[in-house]
């Protein structure tokens, strides 16, 4: 009895110095999140997450790196980058045959809003005008060739496409003068109302897709699995940190977007909090809404099987270990 009872020991101690080890090589290794803005609404569960520690608590050292969108698809693609906080560019990549998925969708509706130049009072206006977009192939490009389409226009002849890069530049692009449109997503829409410019259609009102999230190269998949879990949980406490703690977010608005009026701030809470997920997980049907979305913006008829584009494995995992922490 003695021995077995050391022997039970023994394998606790080595499984308890075991689980230490995993969790200092994972705070040791730096893990890169690649997202195209720091500051927005897409962007603010991984930031918080960051900033709050909450990657920290599940034993994971990431940074949070700003970068153009076709970058994190490449650096996720080349392994210079271990996840992408975009989503519809993973769906592309994955359409086109890269060895890519998305394991979590961040929100369940697309907040961004097709807004204008103060002198373009409707879609048609924007006929023989500079459109800015993120990049060829990213979710504001498919939306606004979406938007154009349902307004008769025709995006490949009617407008000029410019690539910018995230939401903050192409507002910065509006400001200037340098394009005439493009697809914002909050806070830069409403900062765009109080300049005179238009808002002229939410593109949730034209199409139901998810929005932001995690994409990974397979092989992470493979070889990193638990890891992937850990950082789905940290964006979902993330998300019920933004939830629940109401005045620290807008004080983030504040400071961190410069949203200086109260009232803009508000409104733009109570919008955000309603477009975020409590799971992870985008249903088939959005899921579908989006692929037809990148299909037609990138213009390719290749039909890949949901389970090949998206594993919610992982997400799933982690709503029952939080369920059952």
């Amino acid at each position: 009895m003695r021995r077995g009872g050391l022997a039970c020991l023994c394998l606790g101690i080595l499984a308890l110095l075991s689980a230490f080890a995993f969790r200092a090589e994972a705070q040791e290794r730096k893990i890169t999140l690649g997202v195209t803005s720091r500051t927005g609404v897409t962007s603010l569960p991984f930031v918080i997450a960051e900033e709050r520690g909450l990657f920290k608590a599940e034993g994971l050292n990431v940074v949070v790196v700003q970068m153009q969108n076709q970058v994190v698809v490449q650096g996720v693609l080349s392994k210079q980058v271990d996840y992408g906080g975009t989503f519809s560019n993973f769906i592309g990549a994955v359409l086109a045959g890269l060895p890519l998925r998305v394991v979590m969708a961040v929100m369940e509706g697309s907040d961004h809003v097709l807004v204008t130049a103060s002198t373009v009072k409707s879609v048609q206006d924007l006929k023989g005008k500079i459109v800015g977009i993120s990049s060829f192939g990213g979710t504001p490009h498919s939306e606004a060739i979406l938007v154009l389409r349902k307004h008769g226009l025709e995006p490949e002849k009617d407008v000029t496409f410019l690539q910018i890069g995230g939401s903050s530049s192409r507002y910065t692009a509006l400001e200037a003068g340098t394009i005439h449109a493009a697809m914002l997503e909050p806070p830069f829409n409403k900062m765009g109302r109080k300049r005179g410019f238009n808002e002229l259609v939410a593109f949730d009102d034209v199409l139901k897709i998810p929005l932001a999230g995690l994409g990974v190269h397979v092989d992470t998949i493979r070889d990193r699995p638990g890891e992937i879990v850990k950082m789905i949980k940290a964006v979902l406490k993330s998300l019920d940190f933004i939830r629940s703690q109401k005045t620290e977010i807008l004080a983030v608005m504040e400071k961190s977007w410069g949203v200086k009026d109260p009232d803009v701030r508000e409104g733009l809470y109570a919008d955000i909090v309603e477009f975020y997920t409590r799971t992870g997980i985008a249903s088939d049907d959005k899921m579908n809404n989006a692929v037809r979305l990148v299909q037609e913006g990138r213009k390719t008829g290749a039909n890949v099987p949901l389970s090949q584009i998206a594993d919610w494995s992982f997400a799933k995992k982690a709503n029952e270990e939080m369920k059952g922490r």
